[in-house]
């Protein structure tokens, strides 16, 4: 099966930001420094209705990080999984005031150049968190007010900030809970959180983190998948950014179908889905050419997997983040992100998709 037909676009510049976990600590080696654009700050939280990063531990060294990369752009992100407040907090107009000037003083603290907004989801009680209908316009009104903040802003540090948000990938509803066409035309950038990407199929196996979609697996869930559906809404491609994930996701009790397709645990029903598979050197450390797992590859979704006979690890490996680079690169998307920095210190990760973007594979 051929690839789909790409739509090229003028020459731009991708960027390669790495989210940082907090409590994983700033700990960026300085080779991996030079072959990173931006760090994506995780998390501010909303305490009170307002942006908070009172448990952090680790903010205070993102200043070194600066000092060795001026040109490092620093950003503050809010939110993340299971991360609630964001419905309550938009929902009136005091509220978003109160949110978006905590937010903005908590960026200027520490010196950041922007804020991501990760809520996941607006409208959706995923985690168990707080959502209304109105979230949907909330979140619009909440980001238009935060780019007034900034451009008032601007005007007195002379400096730009940055504003983002990110977005699941995994359903095509994830774009239609958001007013997408208008959010493109005055957000920087779209974060695609392509990793991640099980939902409805968590008990037979596949892709979490794939660039194209595979005919044979029942979900059509693919980086390039979500890239069409986003540009669809209207969004720029140059301010469209592909996620990889450097972690793993994995299932048990994996058992081979009648017709053989499931002979290397690919598209097979399991018994358990876990929520871990494990971090990428965890993976290196443990899995991969040992304790009897072997690794395959699916030319089709340009995607790795791990098989021992009965558990079955979706990850992400140098040669498919070779292909997400070149990807970003022809394809004119404004970069490339990844959760999360911690997963892989030794370097292949980052350099593999650093050599895609720069076409270097």
């Amino acid at each position: 099966m051929s690839q789909p037909k790409l739509e090229r676009q003028e020459a731009v510049c991708p960027f390669v930001a790495a989210y940082v976990f907090d409590r994983n600590g700033v700990r960026v080696s300085d080779r991996d420094l030079a072959m990173l654009d931006r760090v994506n700050y995780a998390f501010g939280l909303v305490v009170d209705g307002r942006i908070s990063g009172d448990h952090w531990t680790s903010a205070d060294q993102l200043a070194e990080l600066k000092r060795k990369k001026p040109e490092l752009l620093t950003i503050l992100s809010l939110g993340g999984w299971g991360a609630g407040g964001f419905s309550d907090a938009c929902a009136t107009a005091a509220g978003r005031e109160r949110f978006a000037q905590s937010a903005v003083e908590l960026m200027l603290k520490y010196d950041f150049d922007g804020i991501d907004l990760d809520w996941e989801y607006p409208t959706i009680d995923s985690a168990d968190i707080d959502a209304l209908p109105e979230d949907k316009f909330n979140f619009t009104k909440m980001m238009r007010l935060l780019r007034s903040k900034f451009a008032a802003l601007s005007l007195v540090t002379g400096r730009y900030y940055r504003l983002s948000m990110a977005i699941g990938c995994g359903h095509p509803r994830y774009a239609k809970i958001m007013e997408m066409e208008e959010l493109g035309t005055f957000l920087d950038e779209i974060n695609l959180m392509s990793y991640d990407m099980r939902h409805g199929t968590r008990y037979l196996t596949g892709h979490h983190a794939n660039l194209y979609p595979n005919p044979a697996d029942e979900s059509d869930a693919s980086g390039h998948t979500a890239v069409e559906l986003i540009h669809g809404c209207g969004v720029p491609l140059e301010k469209i950014v592909l996620g990889a994930a450097f972690y793993g996701r994995c299932w048990t009790g994996v058992q081979a179908t009648a017709d053989g397709d499931g002979v290397n645990g690919l598209h097979a029903p399991s018994s358990k889905f876990e929520v871990r598979g494990g971090d990428y050197e965890v993976l290196v450390r443990e899995k991969i050419g040992l304790n009897g797992f072997s690794r395959y590859w699916d030319d089709i979704a340009k995607a790795p997997w791990l098989f021992d006979g009965s558990t079955f690890i979706s990850y992400e490996d140098p040669e498919s983040l070779r292909a997400k680079g070149a990807y970003v690169r022809e394809r004119g998307l404004g970069g490339l992100m990844y959760w999360e920095y911690a997963g892989d210190t030794t370097g292949e990760l980052l350099t593999a998709l650093r050599e895609g973007i720069d076409g270097e594979a």
